[in-house]
């Protein structure tokens, strides 16, 4: 296995380990035993099976409004380029999806994404603002995180946090009606239940505290990793002209600690610094 590869799944160890916790954590909400891990395991398999589905990738797209490439000016300007750089990210990792498709939102923020396994979405911020080769440069961006397998891997996680987060409202909503009910009757009852329902929550914002900052730090080293897989396929320079730019018009970043902690993305002027060493030594 290339050093490349082994990285590439090694990276993805903490989405893992963190949908393993929260299935304990939904698993042990359910009673913790034999009977409860299969009905947990099944409601988990289902979800799973439909998050990573084609219809749950297409019902995405139509909730979020991103829409496909409409009229002939947005074809003849944008396919050649998608198609340029589809091809290049196949040569150099063949095991990338042949369905990925371009698409649009109307937003005018510079910014694109990928979703799911075949959705890449430019916005239209990005195709009024940006020249040709940096749209190139964006692409191939997240295409890396297509071969890296992030976006496989942030549903996986997902599904987890959204299950668990479901349980808990579902929890706290009884506990709220249960505090209506009792604190008339019994003062000292609703004192002690007061304090059992403030450390849940107390507990479970410390869950989610924790899994941010370690999904975060996981989520800026896959950026890198685009990055890198974009110079790969020969469009380091055009991704960096991108970076200077959003960089130049780019108002704040973030300043405090917990801020940084729950970044998505690393500073700019790191992912450029990165890719200037890289393209000098290559």
């Amino acid at each position: 296995m290339s050093n490349i590869k082994r990285k590439e799944i090694y990276s993805q160890w903490p989405y893992i380990f963190w949908f393993l916790f929260y299935f304990t954590l939904f698993w042990i909400l359910f009673g913790a035993n034999w009977k409860s891990f299969g009905y947990v395991l099944f409601i988990y398999t289902v979800s799973i099976l439909f998050a990573v589905s084609p219809v749950a990738e297409t019902l995405w797209r139509n909730i979020t409004g991103v829409r496909c490439l409409a009229t002939s000016a947005e074809k003849n300007r944008l396919m050649p380029l998608f198609e340029e750089v589809y091809g290049n990210a196949l040569n150099a990792d063949n095991r990338l999806s042949k369905g990925i498709q371009l698409f649009i939102e109307e937003d005018m923020e510079v910014n694109a994404f990928a979703f799911g396994k075949n959705t890449l979405v430019l916005t239209r911020g990005s195709i009024e603002l940006l020249s040709d080769d940096c749209l190139k440069g964006l692409m191939a961006h997240e295409f890396g995180h297509f071969s890296h397998l992030d976006t496989f891997a942030i549903l996986i996680a997902s599904v987890g946090n959204l299950l668990l987060s479901l349980v808990m409202k579902m929890i706290t909503g009884i506990a709220r009606i249960l505090l209506y009910i009792v604190r008339k009757k019994d003062a000292t009852f609703t004192f002690i239940f007061k304090i059992l329902y403030r450390l849940l929550m107390a507990a479970y914002s410390a869950i989610n505290f924790f899994g941010d900052v370690i999904l975060m730090s996981v989520s800026r080293e896959h950026e890198f990793m685009a990055d890198a897989f974009a110079m790969r396929c020969g469009y380091g320079q055009e991704l960096t002209y991108v970076l200077y730019q959003l960089h130049d018009v780019s108002i704040k970043t973030p300043e405090r600690i917990v801020e940084q902690l729950r970044s998505t993305h690393p500073p700019l002027v790191q992912r450029i610094r990165r890719l200037e060493q890289q393209m000098q030594i290559n």
